[in-house]
């Protein structure tokens, strides 16, 4: 009988704060309004990536006429797997592409038999395609340079410099057999890996959501209600199981949106293959492939918005007034922003949500001579952010509601 009773108390709790969760979701964050609002700033950021293809990835030169389809033909054919029989074919069109150069000079309007409507411009392609194969080709030659370079500075450092020793280990853990055997476009990978303007949405829908949550409950008068039931924490907990519920939900939306504009517009390529596959990301420590790079990048973004929440719910603890709270949400966002300019990559929360810098070069700091990545650093002070944010919300709130 006795463990019945406590079973069934167990599942009444468990009701209890269910309910608790959905009135807050329902209360707050279930609203029309908010869910049209989200609807025009996924349009909003369509806008936004075709804004950066138009001006920094060739759409302007395919709007005017100036490209045509034929480039998409090009690296349709010579991606992926790299293959003797696709080195001669590109050996065979550059010579054919320069002859008809020869031939025709440098002309204004485009011509047929040509892959973007110009013999000079098919003659650029063809070689940009070759320097990508050389890159791929000797990328194992230089990965046993970085290694073996490694491997004699880690000899060197053995008996002098402990943090020097471990750093050069790092570096030769890190590129030692590495090899590539294939070529895959890059402009979509790099847009999305450096694209934070989701990330920007996301905050702005964060503060419409979230800032009321606590003050408004001095608003409409349930502070009192809530402080009189007992279950001041209960409330707490669930309006920051709710918050960080909501928070998850925008930010898979809107990076889910920029997986499919972007896919939309540049194509990705390669997702199995490694990140270094990309040229600009040969110095890239992490072995991961494309994927997960991407799935990485989502997480990373997910940490640093949740800090961000977190922020909002605090400032929210300490006003009683809704658009006040707003305001100083939004102004603390602000500050996040462009406050963290000023600080050192490791510190600058910001990082995390524009991921090309850390996948571009070994970026690492001295920690108790221990080389320990940026990243885990950064990622280490946004977690330990959102616990103390977490923390005053419920401290602050318990005592206010």
């Amino acid at each position: 009988e006795i463990a019945q009773c406590l079973v069934g108390s167990e599942m009444c709790i468990r009701d209890r704060v269910n309910d608790m969760l959905k009135y807050e979701l329902k209360k707050y964050i279930l609203k029309p309004s908010l869910l049209i609002c989200i609807i025009v700033l996924i349009l909003l950021n369509f806008v936004k990536v075709f804004e950066l293809y138009y001006y920094t990835g060739g759409g302007r030169a395919v709007l005017s006429g100036n490209a045509v389809q034929g480039t998409d033909i090009l690296y349709d054919k010579y991606s992926g797997k790299i293959t003797d029989e696709k080195i001669n074919g590109l050996k065979t069109e550059l010579a054919n592409a320069e002859q008809m150069l020869k031939e025709y000079g440098i002309i204004e309007e485009p011509i047929e038999g040509t892959y973007c409507g110009y013999p000079y411009g098919d003659v650029n392609l063809f070689k940009d395609l070759i320097s990508s194969y050389e890159y791929a080709i000797l990328y194992s030659n230089k990965s046993a340079e970085i290694t073996e370079n490694a491997r004699a500075n880690a000899e060197f450092y053995s008996d002098k410099c402990r943090y020097e020793y471990r750093l050069s280990k790092l570096y030769e853990d890190c590129y030692k057999g590495r090899s590539l055997d294939g070529y895959y476009q890059s402009e979509g990978h790099k847009a999305i890996f450096d694209y934070k303007f989701s990330a920007l949405l996301s905050m702005f829908i964060i503060v419409l959501a979230i800032s009321p949550i606590v003050s408004k409950e001095y608003v409409i008068g349930y502070n009192k209600l809530i402080s009189s039931s007992g279950k001041r924490g209960s409330v707490m907990l669930a309006k920051l199981t709710a918050a960080a519920i909501f928070t998850f939900a925008v930010t898979l939306i809107l990076f889910a949106s920029d997986m499919v504009y972007f896919q939309l517009i540049y194509g990705f390529d390669g997702f199995s293959a490694p990140i270094y596959a990309l040229q600009e990301f040969e110095m890239c420590p992490f072995n991961i492939t494309l994927f997960g790079t991407l799935v990485i990048t989502f997480v990373l973004r997910l940490v640093f918005l949740l800090m961000f929440t977190f922020l909002v719910t605090a400032v929210s603890s300490f006003c009683k007034n809704d658009i006040i709270s707003m305001v100083v949400s939004v102004a603390a966002g602000f500050l996040l922003v462009i406050g963290s300019e000023l600080l050192p990559g490791v510190l600058n929360p910001t990082t995390l949500i524009g991921s090309t810098e850390l996948f571009t070069n070994m970026n690492v700091c001295n920690i108790l001579d221990l080389p320990v990545f940026n990243v885990v650093v950064t990622l280490s002070e946004v977690i330990l952010l959102a616990v103390v944010f977490a923390v005053v919300s419920v401290r602050r709130g318990m005592k206010c509601c």
